[in-house]
């Protein structure tokens, strides 16, 4: 009867809800279509509840083709009390705004890099969400990779001796006509789209703490937007960091980290395809060795890695501090262009 039937499809609900994340989508985003939700899609601990969008057409069609049954507007997501977390992936410049919303409709998130411009804006945010018992991860699908993980285990065995300098950069041609980041206004330029990348390894890879930062950037004389970025960030270790990014390059994603001893690179360090290996060069003094990785999904294992620090209520993993991390160097950098100076984090990181 329809009332069994319905009572059957609220205990469906709820037993999927007591085992799975549900995730609503803030814009349907080319990456949110890419790479985004087919690995949702392959999540055994969350799934895909509602699909949102400025234009509630575009919403629809695009939960059409991932077999979701529900669509709206941005605001239907939030207001869905099924929803339990969402991805926002629109441009750069409505990020902050969305994820404010987002944490006082108490939504967990998970917001696409840069997730913030300012790290004031960083602080509010997370700050909301520490008060309401959510939790906050930047979209840096990278770093879930486990090839990153035997780079840190490299380092950490002495292969390579004592690290004393990062060299990270990201290259990529230069996006067409009409895409938001040629528009300022929607927080364009490669500082926040691709500059966070290699600050973000940089980050996780050298061992100690970032004391100052220094940054220069070109600006686009056509678009009026960055093009091309180059940050240098000091270590109290007496590490140092080189991190470079352009567009209207050759596509480029390394990084490297040399030690006293030896030296490690990855090839493809930041957008590694599902299917694919990856490889880990580790050069010595006794000669060169190649690691292959096996495939991994970067996206997949960011999404089960939210889903279960929401689902266990542990807090095992620090989402939010290196979210707050990144932010600060980001600012820093930013300001040191413009200020003409290095920034030192003190005031960042009390």
């Amino acid at each position: 009867t329809p009332r069994a039937l319905s009572t059957r499809n609220k205990a469906r609900r709820a037993s999927t809800s007591n085992n799975m994340v549900r995730l609503g989508l803030i814009a349907c985003s080319s990456i949110a279509r890419r790479r985004f939700v087919p690995a949702l899609k392959s999540s055994t601990v969350a799934r895909l509840e509602r699909v949102g969008s400025r234009d509630p057409a575009k919403a629809e069609k695009f939960a059409l083709e991932f077999g979701c049954a529900k669509s709206g507007t941005n605001e239907a997501v939030l207001a869905d009390a099924e929803v339990d977390a969402v991805y926002i992936s629109t441009p750069i410049a409505l990020h902050e705004q969305w994820a404010w919303q987002a944490a006082q409709h108490g939504k967990h998130i998970l917001c696409e890099k840069s997730s913030f411009r300012s790290h004031a804006a960083a602080r509010e945010v997370l700050q909301l969400c520490a008060a309401k018992k959510l939790r906050f991860m930047e979209g840096f699908g990278f770093r879930h990779h486990p090839q990153h993980a035997l780079v840190r285990k490299l380092i950490a065995e002495g292969r390579i001796g004592a690290p004393r300098v990062f060299h990270g950069e990201l290259t990529y041609p230069r996006p067409p006509v009409g895409d938001f980041r040629l528009d300022s206004k929607l927080g364009g330029g490669v500082f926040y789209d691709g500059g966070g990348y290699p600050i973000a390894a940089a980050l996780m890879i050298v061992p100690s703490t970032p004391v100052s930062v220094s940054g220069q950037l070109h600006f686009d004389g056509i678009t009026g937007v960055d093009d091309t970025v180059a940050v240098t960030i000091f270590f109290a270790g007496n590490e140092v960091a080189q991190c470079v990014a352009g567009f209207g390059l050759q596509y480029r994603a390394r990084y490297s980290i040399i030690g006293t001893e030896g030296r490690i690179e990855l090839e493809r360090a930041y957008s590694v395809l599902p299917d694919a290996p990856s490889v880990v060069v580790v050069e010595t003094k006794t000669g060169s060795e190649r690691i292959t990785v096996p495939p991994a999904d970067q996206f997949r294992l960011m999404i089960d890695d939210f889903a279960n620090e929401i689902s266990s209520g542990k807090r095992e993993r620090d989402f939010e501090g290196q979210a707050l991390k990144q932010s600060g160097v980001m600012d820093a950098a930013w300001r040191s262009h413009h200020e003409r100076r290095a920034i030192g984090l003190a005031e960042y990181f009390k």
